[in-house]
């Protein structure tokens, strides 16, 4: 059998029992916490059940999937739960369906077998050598599941109410735009690299012409809208948003500078890309 189709059954696997873990988990657990703190513990567990699999199948990867799928994988059987399936709570599935769908799809196309790691972990694993696994455990898993999970809060809580403003469709319109624009940029990336002459070249086209990151820009407002599905119609729950602010303090304090820091060290021409291209700025003005 092919070893990247062997691969990816086998983490279609290990999600599918993770699934179950945490739905059977919070069924058990229903009478004891609140649903959100309920998700949380779920959800952790998950994290360290998926990080296990990885120990066992030798590879850092099993994670990689993990946050492009954990917030439609925890809102779906939410809506079960509170039996809310109205049209205006099915909206949010679809839009963070295809952002689900497009990550995924950019890892099931990079992976090759379940020796594939991402640059960053071997980064990682370089630096931390005997506590590779601890730093695996805590950084890799578990500090993007709670970044994820304190943004999707906003759309756990959503899926609860009854009630329901146009305004709340601004929120997913905003995560449908940041999809489209990581799309775009995912293209423009994969023409760049087809036509690239050397490695050492830098993309200076398209979207990427205006900002460093489009796709993170993408990303950041993705979960932005996720916020504003709740709060601009209910802005009691305003202390919402600070799950989004979090997630783009992530980005710009960790992954952004250790991308450009490791783009540095082989692409010479990075330095005045960097210099000449704002980080997402030029790019908010093209589309105002």
């Amino acid at each position: 059998m092919n070893k990247r189709f062997l691969g990816l059954i086998l983490l279609l696997i290990v999600y599918i029992l993770a699934s179950l873990l945490g739905i059977g988990l919070f069924i058990l657990f229903k009478n004891i916490f609140s649903v959100l703190i309920n998700i949380l513990i779920c959800d952790v567990i998950a994290t360290v059940f998926v990080w296990i699999c990885g120990l066992i199948l030798k590879t850092a990867s099993t994670y990689d999937p993990y946050w492009s799928v954990q917030t439609i994988i925890i809102y779906i059987p939410l809506l079960f739960y509170y039996q809310n399936w109205n049209w205006f709570t099915i909206i949010p599935v679809i839009v963070i369906g295809l952002y689900s769908i497009r990550l995924t799809t950019n890892f099931a196309i990079g992976f090759h077998d379940l020796t594939y790691v991402d640059w960053r972990y071997k980064l990682i694993k370089e630096k931390t050598k005997k506590f590779y696994q601890l730093v695996n455990l805590l950084g890799i898993c578990m500090f993007p599941t709670l970044v994820v999970y304190g943004a999707s809060v906003p759309l756990f809580i959503y899926a609860s109410l009854n009630s329901f403003s146009y305004l709340d469709i601004i929120g997913s319109i905003i995560i449908l735009g940041g999809t489209i624009l990581e799309l775009i940029a995912d293209r423009q990336m994969k023409k760049f690299i087809k036509t690239r002459k050397s490695r050492d070249e830098v993309i200076n086209v398209g979207l990427w012409k205006y900002s460093r990151h489009p796709n993170y820009l993408g990303e950041i407002s993705i979960w932005f809208g996720v916020a504003l599905i709740l709060i601009i119609n209910n802005f009691s729950y305003w202390y919402c948003i600070v799950g989004a602010i979090i997630n783009l303090l992530m980005f710009l304090i960790i992954s952004i500078p250790l991308e450009e820091y490791h783009m540095k060290s082989y692409k010479p021409l990075m330095i005045d890309y960097i210099k000449s291209t704002s980080l997402y700025i030029n790019l908010l003005l093209v589309f105002i």
